[in-house]
């Protein structure tokens, strides 16, 4: 796409290359408004703070998100627009303000939490290495389509209790819900996304199922919905908004971290050996690359009052997008934000996973993924290299995600 009148968040060249860009709007102008539009991005780490803790004046539940229309003019809609009208979904999660979101977050928090997700390390283990065993034998892999992108939807499947041979479906589903909000889909496409979002055959079939009993099994993440509203907790409404996140946004976050973080080590031979020599250092490199890069590039708000932020009046009604990776490479978060510092003394320090309340629930469960991805490709290789031109390589065209294309590598094994 060459560039376009709009604002420069359109353009390809910063959508590839947004940094410059984040640090631009962070110096000179944090509460950004899009000319066209009544969205503001906020970039500045402070400012991304006190938005967060205002859920009062700030509301999570924004239903309307960036798009270019098919004239490169910017403007807002609802995601789940379509010939035949809007979906209406109730706030669940990330999208749901309190007390919704305390109260959805404490049904999942058991079999979402560290010590449940901890619980599960042997077995997600033997499953990562036998892909990589299998997919690094040749020398070569496509690190995005054989394991970055299909792994991580086997680990949502069993977290349901769907089967691994529904993965791929499930994957597809869940990209078709991340592409829909990207910000570039025409109206054509839009339907057909729509169509493929719908598409929850295995994850109904289950959900009925349990649903039609008296105990569901509460060892899978559709029977803890199920026995939530069987117990008055949540509405089958909500308990499909919580499923449909799941699976979008289950596989996309560990997808993005594992093709980031394995293009820096690709790239830099030294932090390969290192972490080789010192796999304790893995769970902090895993934070610095998801700080430096993190999977989204922003969440909305939506103003319910009139405020002031940044010193820039905003009227109620308008939409936020909080950009995280332009915070996480603020000075005032962290010294050399550019840089991956193995020794930071507070990783996690950063809002690659979001921030306060709405920090992503399911964050245990992509730091396991990616530290044992990584743990075992380290040990399986003794080094590995970008096939072809680095500068070659690129990211899906997307408001929302930094999800790489391609990602070929050599390996020495």
């Amino acid at each position: 796409m060459a560039a376009t009148t709009a604002d420069p968040l359109f353009d390809a060249m910063v959508l590839e290359h947004p940094h410059p860009y984040y640090a631009q709007l962070r110096e000179s102008d944090p509460v950004h408004l899009i000319q066209g539009t009544n969205a503001y991005l906020v970039s500045r780490f402070d400012l991304i703070q006190e938005v967060i803790a205002n859920p009062t004046v700030y509301s999570s539940n924004s239903g309307e998100f960036l798009y270019l229309s098919d004239f490169d003019q910017p403007g807002l809609r609802s995601p789940g627009h379509s010939d035949d009208g809007d979906i209406e979904m109730p706030g669940v999660l990330a999208t749901a303000d309190p007390p919704d979101h305390g109260r959805q977050r404490r049904i999942l928090s058991g079999i979402l939490s560290v010590g449940a997700i901890n619980e599960r390390q042997a077995e997600f283990r033997e499953l990562i290495n036998a892909a990589l065993d299998v997919h690094l034998a040749s020398g070569r892999v496509e690190w995005m389509a054989d394991i970055a992108e299909p792994l991580p939807m086997v680990i949502v499947a069993r977290l349901l209790g769907l089967p691994d041979s529904d993965a791929p479906a499930l994957k597809e589903q869940g990209y078709a819900s991340v592409e829909q909000i990207s910000g570039f889909v025409s109206e054509d496409r839009r339907v057909v996304l729509l169509q493929k979002m719908m598409e929850l055959g295995p994850v109904i079939d289950r959900y009925a199922a349990a649903r039609s009993t008296e105990n569901p099994d509460q060892s899978t993440v559709i029977g803890v919905c199920a026995n939530a509203v069987g117990n008055g907790e949540l509405s089958d409404m909500e308990a499909f908004g919580i499923l449909g996140i799941l699976l979008a946004a289950g596989g996309e976050s560990t997808t993005s971290l594992l093709g980031t973080g394995v293009r820096v080590l690709a790239e830099r031979s030294d932090l390969q050996e290192r972490l080789r020599r010192e796999p304790g250092l893995l769970p902090t490199f895993v934070e610095e690359v998801c700080r430096q890069d993190p999977p989204f590039r922003g969440h909305y708000r939506r103003v319910v009052v009139d405020a002031t932020l940044g010193g820039v009046e905003i009227p109620a009604g308008a939409r936020l997008v909080l950009l995280w990776p332009a915070a996480n490479r603020d000075h005032a978060l962290c010294a050399q934000p550019e840089d991956i510092d193995l020794g930071r003394t507070n990783p996690r320090h950063h809002v690659g996973f979001g921030w306060g309340i709405h920090l992503c629930i399911g964050a245990p469960l992509a730091r396991l993924e990616a530290k044992l991805v990584l743990e075992g490709l380290l040990a399986r290789t003794s080094g590995f290299s970008i096939e072809g031109a680095p500068e070659n390589l690129r990211h899906h065209r997307s408001l929302m995600v930094r999800r790489l294309v391609s990602l070929p590598l050599k390996i020495d094994r």
